[in-house]
């Protein structure tokens, strides 16, 4: 039995813009999806199939009425609401997820204000215009999410994957020993890596690819602290 779905996406974008730069990290589409009148992603949230997922940004269209449902869903403690069906096994405990999602929401909702009429680019919305800065060596800054933190040690170097695989981006330091070096990783371990911390920062610097020759990421080596703001440049 064929299903005709219509999509809607968070932006005005036509649809040929959208198709492209309307997807997560892993080049997934983000839509909200409708069937006639029925709204699936709101009755996804009602039914307490899923929280309203603010993680990586709001949705423009629809925020209230995602609130409103995740709200309604909690009062009834139905879905992953209900301890009964979400309390046993692998988890995610929402009640403590809930408030970091807000805050990166926050930070989020701050770049779309801000962000892009001081020329910032996106990791994920700009990559191509990434990739062609990092071909010629501009400076730049970005918006980008490290809450992963550091993902590897190199000898005494420190890589961040600062993107995700459908549109790397790796942030570098080189020596850990240096008290530069020793900074900066102080303010990315207490205030912007990993669960309940910010997360969401502005990185400026030359961009280079690395390996320089053949498929080469996109990166921005650190040198100082100053290169890592709460804030667009002005």
């Amino acid at each position: 039995m064929e299903v005709s779905l219509d999509l809607e996406f968070d932006t005005a974008d036509p649809p040929s813009l959208a198709l492209a730069r309307h997807r997560d990290n892993y080049g997934r589409l983000l839509a909200y999806a409708w069937r006639g009148a029925e709204h699936y992603n709101l009755a996804a949230i009602m039914a307490g199939w899923s929280p309203y997922f603010v993680k990586y940004g709001r949705s423009r269209p629809h925020h209230g009425a995602f609130l409103w449902a995740e709200a309604r869903a909690q009062a009834q403690g139905i879905g992953v609401w209900n301890p009964g069906i979400n309390g046993a096994g692998p988890t995610r405990d929402y009640r403590r997820l809930l408030p970091w999602w807000q805050m990166r929401d926050g930070w989020v909702e701050d770049y779309r204000a801000m962000g892009p009429q001081a020329g910032v680019l996106s990791v994920r919305l700009d990559h191509a215009h990434l990739l062609a800065a990092a071909q010629r060596g501009e400076q730049v800054t970005v918006f980008c999410d490290l809450q992963g933190g550091i993902n590897r040690w190199v000898g005494d170097g420190a890589l961040i994957f600062a993107g995700s695989p459908a549109q790397p981006f790796n942030l570098w330091i080189d020596d850990r020993r240096a008290p530069e070096a020793q900074d900066l990783l102080r303010l990315l371990e207490t205030r912007y890596t990993g669960e309940g911390r910010q997360n969401y920062v502005y990185v400026t610097g030359r961009t280079s690819l690395y390996p320089p020759q053949g498929d080469g990421k996109p990166q921005i080596v650190l040198t100082g602290v100053d290169q890592l703001a709460d804030l667009p440049p002005a």
